[in-house]
């Protein structure tokens, strides 16, 4: 399966809702808005931060350094697939990366 294909099409991740937004939260974590993709592995999350653009940042998660998550309004594209958008609030100090995709010869 190509990187393009990845990042573009596949399955959705169900969000599942906490009880409600911690006092603390904006203090303790860093909000993240995009797309949620899977992850070959269970313990980690993909997030495209803007899954309209062919040049979009991809924010790589441990699912346990989340610490709360808001669906956000959908996105629609040009040829009417429907994009769910979420904000994940990822714990202050824990590790990600963040990746970019890039089409390899390309002058970019």
């Amino acid at each position: 399966m190509s990187m393009v294909k990845l990042l573009e099409e596949g399955n959705f991740f169900e969000i599942q809702k906490r009880s409600g937004r911690s006092k603390t939260l904006e203090k303790d974590s860093t909000p993240f808005c995009g797309l949620l993709r899977p992850h070959y592995n269970p313990k980690m999350l993909l997030l495209l931060s803007s899954p309209l653009e062919s040049r979009s940042d991809v924010f790589e998660f441990r699912s346990e350094d989340i610490l709360y998550a808001e669906e956000l309004s959908s996105l629609t594209k040009p040829n009417g697939v429907t994009v769910e958008q979420v904000r994940l609030w990822v714990r202050n100090g824990s590790p990600a990366m963040r990746m970019e995709p890039l089409r390899v010869g390309s002058a970019e």
